[in-house]
């Protein structure tokens, strides 16, 4: 019987953080003519919500405020770089014809922003059908509640222990430990490439780190055999 492998998109499938972090360094020049250096980006702006970085930047920045215009400005521009830059990690379609699993994706996005999203994705549809897609609108609570993830194994008739997941926050870590579900940690996308944080990784307990998908293959095989 095969298992069921429920796949995050952002940072495992594409590597959309660093257009994330590109849209907000472009709008903030343009719009409040700021500038920020590799390690300010690093620390204000990879790896959290939108909201968190517009906190972020309020704290940081005395005097600064980013109003809902400035926001909206955000949205268009990462809806621009999603729909037109976006490309897969390395390796993902290989994971993909792992014909152990089933495979779905499960990711903190809205319908509509998942939508948009695809478009460069199209392909992902000979692995799996609309159906297979659940987000965050699906259910009462996100990651790092289980529901999303629970209902995905719901969903497609798996119990959790037949179940594992691909993420890269901790976030999805807490989420799939809490549907009684393991996770591999993946750090090859921009922003979760460091040592410190597949340390982290590690001490939360997941059942591997990966920061290529050739070492994901690898470490599905090995939970298949445990």
């Amino acid at each position: 019987m095969k298992k069921l492998l429920i796949w995050d998109f952002d940072g495992v499938i594409a590597d959309s953080e660093k257009l994330w972090v590109r849209a907000w360094d472009e709008i903030l020049v343009s719009e409040r003519n700021i500038k920020l250096n590799d390690a300010e980006k690093a620390d204000l702006l990879v790896g959290v919500s939108d909201k968190t970085r517009r906190e972020r930047l309020e704290k940081y920045i005395s005097g600064l405020v980013l109003d809902d215009n400035f926001i909206n400005k955000i949205n268009e521009r990462e809806i621009y770089l999603g729909t037109n830059c976006m490309v897969a990690i390395d390796g993902v379609e290989k994971v993909m014809d792992n014909n152990n699993f089933e495979h779905c994706i499960a990711t903190g996005a809205t319908a509509t922003q998942h939508k948009w999203k695809m478009t460069s994705f199209q392909w992902i549809k000979n692995y799996m059908s609309d159906k297979d897609f659940f987000t965050v609108d699906m259910v009462e609570h996100g990651k790092p509640e289980p529901d999303l993830f629970l209902l995905a194994a719901k969903t497609k008739n798996y119990e959790p222990k037949d179940c594992i997941v691909i993420g890269d926050s901790v976030n999805d870590f807490i989420a799939a430990k809490s549907a009684g579900m393991d996770c591999i940690a993946f750090t090859g996308a921009t922003g979760n490439n460091t040592k410190e944080y597949s340390d982290k990784c590690k001490l939360l307990g997941v059942f591997a780190v990966c920061d290529n998908m050739d070492d994901v293959n690898k470490s599905l095989n090995n939970w298949l055999e445990k």
